[in-house]
């Protein structure tokens, strides 16, 4: 797999946007609800009549949208979830893991306040792979029949919306990420040194899941220099709109 040609394609094709204002916030909201309570129906749509799919962990999250570039739409989103400023909230990642003292036991009796969680990535339909694949809300788009260059070229679209949550971690000094992902989707990500740990055992959620942590060191060690300079251009993205 040619690296370097799916970052050169992401870049042309795509940005990332800080959604910091209320606006920008609510396209977040709303590609959500249409992908997991109309598309995927993970969630029940009578719960959201505005259409906007939120929580309990909004209010205090980080969010940022994907941005198609020609179009100028926004078609991804993706949220970074942090602790409260005491570190006493749980992040919803621990509810899957048995022992959970093992966390403190690694990084510190104030891990919380350092870490953050990575979550509900979600991808328009038109930009998710089709041949079988429509029950994901983030897949990797490996279409060779695809009717737009955006889909044949770019087949990691997931990528650009994991960095731009590990970029709004790097900018707010977060010393780890979490999340709850396919084991599918960590392989792919390790093509490109994106060294997602695995910390407890494979869950039944829509598939199967495992939880994974991204610590700074690990990902300014092993990720490829591509990777690396697409996420300098990343950060850019979100600096430039206010991120």
């Amino acid at each position: 797999m040619d690296t370097e040609r799916v970052v050169e394609d992401f870049r042309h094709y795509f940005s990332m946007v800080a959604a910091i204002t209320p606006e920008l916030r609510d396209q977040a909201y709303r590609i959500r609800y249409a992908v997991y309570a109309e598309e995927l129906g993970w969630e029940d749509k009578d719960r959201f009549p505005d259409k906007r799919e939120t929580d309990q962990y909004d209010i205090d999250s980080l969010c940022c949208l994907l941005r198609h570039r020609a179009s100028g739409q926004n078609v991804g989103c993706v949220r970074l979830i942090r602790s409260t400023a005491d570190g006493e909230r749980a992040f919803p990642f621990e509810s899957v893991i048995v022992a959970g003292s093992a966390l403190e036991d690694r990084f510190g009796v104030d891990w919380r306040s350092k870490s953050a969680e990575i979550s509900r990535i979600a991808v328009v339909s038109q930009f998710r792979r089709r041949r079988g694949e429509r029950e994901r809300p983030e897949n990797a788009i490996e279409d060779d029949n695809s009717v737009t260059p955006e889909r044949r070229v770019f087949p990691h679209i997931a990528i650009g919306l994991y960095l731009g949550a590990a970029t709004m971690g790097l900018i707010n000094g977060v010393a780890r990420v979490f999340a709850i992902m396919e084991p599918k989707l960590a392989r792919r990500l390790r093509i490109y040194g994106i060294e997602f740990e695995a910390i407890g055992e494979p869950i039944e959620h829509h598939g199967v899941r495992i939880p994974y942590v991204l610590t700074r060191e690990s990902f300014e060690g092993s990720a490829t220099a591509s990777i690396k300079s697409l996420l300098r251009t990343i950060t850019e993205d979100l600096r430039s709109s206010g991120g």
